[in-house]
């Protein structure tokens, strides 16, 4: 991430298309939508969850309860709008799910003489894959993004494609196809900030110029 270190990487979009500006009523019942829920570390059945959580910036230094109330005010910064994104992503290793599933297998025959059906042995696979899903920790990744409202512009402080596409993708769902816009590629930095934590914010970053940080990359 780097926004509160020194290195920054960042993708730069255009935002197109939109009217009217959005109330934060508005933009507050879209983000409700799609909000990370409360972190369980067992219990889940899905390999992958990607939603917003509660975005740390300079006004809001101390660390809150994921269960604590917070809506799109509470993103509210002098550049625009600070977002926070939560990836989770959870991995069955495929070598214990194939040895726990022969063992259920020749459990079965132990116990009742006859094998398994072809759709029968497709679904033990398929509860014996989710039981395992739920007991495995998840890898958690944070994505900060700064949306510049008032100059139409969207930064995923992130270099990598993939993490990129991921959260335009969240991005979208929850605010651009219901607001009627479109995201264009501007250019990806990467840059070294000399400055100390305290000192470096989302919306001092999202000000400097590209060629700017280009003086201070080692």
């Amino acid at each position: 991430m780097g926004i509160y270190s020194g290195t920054v990487a960042f993708n730069r979009f255009r935002i197109m298309g939109r009217g009217k500006k959005p109330t934060i009523a508005i933009l507050s019942e879209l983000l409700d939508n799609f909000k990370a829920p409360v972190l369980k570390i067992d219990g889940s059945p899905k390999a992958e969850l990607i939603g917003w959580v509660r975005p740390l910036t300079p006004q809001d230094p101390e660390v809150m309860g994921e269960d604590s109330h917070w809506d799109i005010s509470d993103c509210q910064i002098t550049g625009g709008i600070a977002l926070r994104a939560r990836y989770e992503r959870r991995k069955v290793p495929m070598s214990l799910l194939q040895m726990l599933y022969k063992q259920k297998l020749s459990d079965h025959v132990k116990s009742t003489g006859k094998n398994l059906g072809r759709a029968d042995r497709q679904k033990l696979k398929e509860d014996i894959a989710s039981d395992l899903l739920r007991r495995t920790l998840p890898q958690i990744q944070f994505t900060d993004v700064l949306w510049r409202d008032g100059e139409n512009e969207l930064y995923v402080y992130s270099g990598s494609k993939t993490v990129c596409e991921r959260i335009l993708q969240l991005f979208n769902q929850t605010f651009a196809s219901e607001l009627d816009l479109s995201l264009t590629r501007l250019n990806t930095t990467t840059a070294w900030i000399e400055s100390d934590e305290s000192d470096v914010r989302l919306d001092q970053i999202a000000k400097t110029e590209p060629t700017v940080f280009a003086r201070h990359m080692s």
